[in-house]
Parts: C-alpha cells; sequence; structure tokens
C-alpha cells in the first residue's frame, strides 16, 4: 500500500510543481490500473471530468472545487452505504 507523505507533497509542489503534477498524474494512473474494469473507466471519466473544471483555476479555487467534489462524493457514499445497510437488514429479517 502505498505510504502517503503529505509534508513531502507539499515541498515538491511548493519546490517543483512540475514534478509535483507528473507525480500526481501517476499516482493517480497507477491506481485506476489497478481499479476493477468496471470501476476504472467511470472513475477515469470523473477525474477528466474534475479536472476540466480545475483547469485555469488558481490554488484557491482548485481547492473549493476539490473540497466540493469531496462533499459529494462523500454524500454519494453515504447514500450507498445506507442502501446497503438496509439492504442487509432486509435479508436478515425473517419472512412473515
Amino acid at each position: 500500500m502505498y505510504d502517503f507523505d503529505f509534508d513531502d507533497w507539499a515541498t515538491l509542489y511548493q519546490h517543483d510543481p512540475v514534478a509535483f503534477e507528473a507525480r500526481r498524474q501517476a499516482v493517480l494512473a497507477l491506481e485506476l490500473a489497478k481499479a476493477d474494469r468496471k470501476l476504472a473507466g467511470p472513475a477515469r471519466a470523473a477525474l477528466g471530468r474534475l479536472e476540466a473544471q480545475l483547469a485555469g483555476k488558481d490554488d484557491a479555487q482548485r481547492i473549493q472545487t476539490s473540497m466540493i467534489w469531496m462533499a459529494a462524493s462523500l454524500k454519494l457514499l453515504s447514500t450507498r452505504m445506507q442502501d446497503l445497510s438496509d439492504a442487509i437488514g432486509r435479508a436478515r429479517r425473517p419472512s412473515p
């Protein structure tokens, strides 16, 4: 598993933004390559949409846009986890 070092990434971003972007793209590509094919395609499409929204924005705008996407992702995950929990609960209940 990849060990994320925030300080290392932050230092790279501050001193060599081109190398930072290259590393970021490489990590994303590696993670997408490990994903199930059914998930990788939609993930690539979503990432492409996010990248398009981030293009040309300054750091503050990029952070704001990324946070909006992250909140939407967490909301969707929460909804799907609740749906799964409900389905498991229904499956465990004895039928009348």
